[in-house]
Parts: C-alpha cells; sequence; structure tokens
C-alpha cells in the first residue's frame, strides 16, 4: 500500500499494489491493482510503502523514479536509511491526546537522542520538555525505538524545523 507522507488526514492514499520482490531494502517496481495510478505524481515524490505482507506491516520512505501516468508500474528506489515515524502525544491533565506529525524521519540513536525530521509540517506546538510518544512505523515491534520520548526543543505548529527527543526510559 503506498501514500503520501504529506500530513494529510483523509484519502491520501495511492492505493494497493503488488510486487514482484519481498525485500524493502532493494530498488522494487510496483503495479497498482486496479484501473491505474489514481493520482499523479512525478518523479522525485517522496512515498511511504507499507507492507502488507512483512510481520508488523513496516512502513519505509521510497523515492518514486517516473511519472505516475495510466496503469505503469513504476519503479522506486532503495529504501531510505531513516525510520519513518508518527508523534502523538499522550492524554494529560494539561494537554489533549491527538497526532502531532503524521510523517517524520527519525535519525538512527545517538545516545539516548533521536532528530526527527517531519516531511510535512507539524500539526501543533510543542513545548521544551513536552512528552510525546513516537511510533516508529518501520520497526514497530522495536521497544528500543517506540514509546515515550521527551522533546529537547519547543516547535511551532505548521514549521518544517527538525526536533531531537530523548528516549524517556532507556531499553524499552
Amino acid at each position: 500500500m503506498v501514500s503520501l507522507p504529506d500530513g494529510k488526514t483523509g484519502n491520501n492514499a495511492l492505493g494497493y499494489c503488488s510486487c514482484a520482490t519481498s525485500n524493502p531494502s532493494r530498488p522494487m517496481t510496483l503495479t497498482p491493482i486496479g484501473a491505474r495510478w489514481p493520482r499523479r505524481l512525478f518523479p522525485g515524490t517522496k512515498l511511504a510503502v507499507k507492507w502488507l505482507k512483512l510481520p508488523g506491516q513496516p512502513e519505509f520512505l521510497h523515492v518514486l523514479d517516473g511519472e505516475t501516468d495510466g496503469r505503469l508500474p513504476r519503479r522506486f528506489k532503495q529504501r531510505a536509511a531513516d525510520d519513518l515515524v508518527e508523534i502523538r502525544t499522550p492524554l494529560t491533565q494539561h494537554y489533549p491526546a491527538g497526532v502531532v506529525l503524521y510523517y517524520g524521519t527519525a535519525s538512527p540513536f545517538a545516545g539516548n537522542m533521536i532528530t526527527v525530521s517531519p516531511l510535512s509540517r507539524w500539526l501543533r506546538d510543542l513545548p521544551f520538555g513536552a512528552a510525546v510518544e513516537i511510533v516508529n512505523l518501520s520497526a514497530p515491534g522495536n521497544a528500543l525505538k517506540n514509546g515515550a520520548f521527551g522533546s529537547q526543543a519547543a516547535v511551532v505548529k505548521h514549521s518544517a524545523a527538525s526536533l531531537m527527543f530523548l528516549k524517556d526510559s532507556p531499553g524499552g
């Protein structure tokens, strides 16, 4: 299944596709199931590909090599090294629960810190030290990469700034 990591809710899916490879780390060719690609996209567009037949249904960031006109199969370049993440706020007495960022890329851990770069825009303000839940879409079963984190700076709604997060409990 292919989605645009544009931060929009609703029907932004490009639909279900078939693929000859079962390795998301290799370049691949996706063929839409159905008459055609529902949206026209251009080369270089970043796409989130959800692998429905892999355990945990992980999502990885890929780049389109050509335009999606008609039913043509499209080739995707090798997946990005950074993981795809979603960031949510937990329900607290002072802050409502909700999504802060639908799609971002997370750098590898450096100590207990990761840097998240949004692929769209932040959906709400975050104060310094805000508690968030990071859902690692590329490694949904990895306890180290998922869970409670604290923001190391403030972020402004609708900005595209990268932000560092500190893992609240090391190792899980």
